[in-house]
């Protein structure tokens, strides 16, 4: 037992009775990564995957959690409800956990039947989306699309459906499960809706394929949203500089939350500086600012998810820094050191920062775009129009916007300590040869 890691046994094995020595607590929580801190963010964890629940419940806290913040909601403005929660005796006022949680499922029981009741024996298109929970695990999230007897058109989220495995066979196995529990059938089904991801609508083997070599009728169609980013994304990377960038990001991803010891150290990190900001009067103070955040990792196929990466990690920069140079100190292996070493030499150049700054500002066009085209009351005209004014602004940049940027990256440069190139000296592109081609050479062998 590491006795640096690990706390004391007392709690454990004899039991702890010695209250005057309280300093015992602090030796047995230990440090940031000890067993005891793994345990309760454990334990938070799974607090946060329960539904409607709070970090805090008790009757002081900020963030009871949905429930019972609509509860107080309901218990200031209605008196009939007031008059029976004060009445009530402790154990009556239904704020249990189980009892939040049979609440929830009642609610979402009777949601659903009136979902199911509007649907009738109306055909539906079926979308379909991935996502993890809190607890890091994989969900399958289904929403419905029919037009109901009123011929009015429904968009409906039936479920979160668990999948161990996000292959095409196991994810067609859980949307049958779960259309089968409202006696719904893929016969039925006319439309599906998918992100771009190669389980999803892979050609020869992904769910749209599968779905229909079963139902012909059960038209696929790319989500637009989706669709956009993926685009965004390829024509980027055809830049090989942006596509730099890109892969630098998902290996600062990688090397700054490769643990909960790294995670932790770039949280306390940034609560440092944000107090020190604060109490220097650099930014201002308020409610619900400055939450814990930790780096965003891309994703090809997520909304928004490289322009939120870059968001957070400029916003993380000096936190990142500190990490990095811990694991160039102390890293377990030559090979961290080594990565670390190179990871702060190229974040901490100004092409770096020029790149990163450019593509915030041109992900920021596109981001807003995507946010628009997502909202349920827009029609293709207004679609065509936004396209129109992004297409514009996007051009602004490209014409008027480069001082704007330098003035920014500058900024961004002198605050944290990074070279700013002289603009006057002649600039060499890396990576190409400052020799002459052989094709030069033997021009100028010809002339001589």
């Amino acid at each position: 037992m590491k006795p640096e890691t690990e706390g004391g046994d007392a709690f454990v094995t004899n039991g702890f009775s010695n209250w005057k020595k309280k300093e015992r607590l602090q030796t047995h929580i230990g440090i940031h990564d000890s067993a005891h801190n793994q345990a309760w963010r454990k334990y938070f964890f799974l607090r946060q995957g329960l539904a409607f629940r709070g970090n805090d419940e008790t009757d002081d806290s900020v963030n009871q959690g949905n429930f019972l913040e609509l509860l107080n909601f309901l218990v200031k403005h209605n008196e009939e409800i007031d008059c029976a929660f004060k009445n009530a005796r402790g154990n009556l006022k239904l704020r249990a956990p189980s009892i939040q949680k049979d609440i929830v499922r009642a609610a979402a029981s009777e949601t659903t039947k009136v979902i199911m009741n509007d649907l009738g024996d109306e055909l539906f298109a079926v979308f379909v989306d991935e996502a993890r929970d809190i607890s890091i695990k994989e969900q399958m999230s289904v929403c419905l699309r029919y037009v109901n007897k009123e011929g009015q058109v429904r968009e409906h989220f039936l479920g979160l459906v668990h999948v161990s495995n996000t292959n095409d066979l196991s994810l067609k196995l859980a949307l049958e499960s779960l259309l089968e529990t409202y006696n719904l059938s893929l016969s039925r089904v006319r439309g599906q809706g998918y992100d771009g991801a190669s389980n999803m609508q892979g050609e020869f083997n992904g769910l749209k394929t599968l779905i229909l070599k079963e139902n012909s009728y059960a038209f696929y169609v790319h989500c637009f949203a989706h669709q956009l980013q993926l685009d965004l994304v390829t024509v980027a990377k055809k830049q090989v500089e942006i596509a730099l960038l890109f892969n630098l990001l998902t290996n600062l991803c990688n090397v700054v939350g490769a643990s909960c010891k790294r995670r932790d150290m770039l949280r306390d990190s940034q609560m440092t500086k944000t107090i020190e900001a604060l109490q220097s009067g650099e930014i201002s103070s308020g409610r619900g600012l400055y939450q814990e955040i930790a780096l965003k990792r891309a994703g090809d196929t997520r909304w928004g998810s490289h322009y939120g990466t870059i968001l957070r990690l400029i916003s993380l920069f000096p936190s990142v820094v500190n990490v990095l140079e811990y694991v160039e100190e102390d890293g377990n292996n030559s090979e961290q050191r080594a990565e670390a070493c190179h990871l702060l030499n190229v974040i901490q150049s100004f092409e770096f920062i020029f790149n990163l700054h450019l593509m915030k500002n041109i992900l920021r066009v596109t981001n807003e775009l995507s946010q628009a085209l997502q909202k349920n009351d827009q029609d293709i005209v207004n679609a065509m129009a936004l396209v129109k004014v992004s297409k514009q602004r996007l051009q602004t940049i490209r014409d008027d916007g480069w001082s704007l940027l330098l003035d920014e990256v500058s900024l961004f440069c002198d605050k944290h300590n990074i070279t700013i190139p002289k603009m006057d000296d002649i600039f060499v592109l890396q990576g190409r040869s400052r020799r002459k081609s052989s094709k030069d050479l033997k021009f100028a062998s010809f002339s001589s």
